[in-house]
């Protein structure tokens, strides 16, 4: 690995990390949209496993309402999970060009809806059949993308649920669909020496980052950092989607 892609990853981390810090998500999207700029997406992919799953486990964790949380999205996670598996295995794309070009046009939705502040409502009661729905396409979506942004994130908000339980309960839903993700990337080979080591130096700069996002809140409200970032992920997001022309 070059130095100058090195560089290009640590400050993939660092953007990410301020997003994660500013407005409290965006990290797997905003990084694998930066690297793939300088290195396969396949490796993108490989060392953004590793600092996204220990920000989520303690994301997870912290507010103690773990179990409460998964017994009410298990049906979520487990659809998830078995697709993304299933499409990672079944297709071969994940890492692939063409699948950096898919990923650019997931990027720009997801960035697209974000920006449009499209918030549908969904009930406790729909969560039943909404659930698994939800669970079964963004897995499938991730198995050749790598990303669940969509249409995970928006359901997600769409929910009745305060927003603490909001913030644990993506913590969660990240352990599973990352670690598949992970589980899919293994055993494709994508873990090779290089990308562990650097999928856990990647921490670094991902902590850089969230402390700097942290403290800018005080400089520049959530809302406008949101807007700065999303528009940046459009941007990167049309870049990659030339590999479909």
């Amino acid at each position: 690995m070059t130095e100058v892609q090195m560089l290009v990853i640590a400050g993939a981390f660092i953007i990410a990390g301020i997003a994660k810090g500013a407005i409290g998500i965006g990290l797997p999207p905003i990084a694998i949209g930066l690297m793939t700029l300088a290195i396969p997406l396949e490796d993108s992919l490989a060392i953004m496993t590793i600092p996204t799953l220990i920000t989520n486990v303690w994301q997870a964790v912290y507010g103690g309402g773990f179990w409460r949380l998964f017994r009410r999205f298990w049906t979520l996670a487990v659809p998830g999970v078995a697709a993304l598996l299933f499409v990672a295995a079944t297709l071969g794309q994940l890492g692939s060009a063409r699948a950096t070009a898919w990923l650019g046009v997931m990027l720009a939705a997801y960035s697209v809806v974000a920006l449009l502040a499209w918030r549908p409502k969904v009930s406790l009661a729909n969560e039943r059949w909404a659930n698994p729905l939800i669970g079964i396409s963004s897995g499938a979506i991730a198995g050749v993308t790598g990303i669940s942004a969509v249409p995970f994130l928006p359901y997600m908000q769409s929910l009745d649920i305060n927003k603490d339980d909001l913030v644990q309960a993506l913590g969660i839903m990240f352990i599973f669909l990352i670690g598949a993700l992970s589980l899919a990337l293994f055993r494709q080979g994508a873990f090779d020496a290089t990308n562990t080591i650097g999928g856990f130096a990647a921490v670094i700069p991902t902590s850089i980052g969230v402390w700097l996002g942290q403290k800018s809140r005080e400089a520049l409200s959530p809302e406008m950092f949101r807007r700065i970032f999303l528009v940046g992920l459009l941007g990167i997001g049309l870049h990659m989607t030339r590999g479909l022309l």
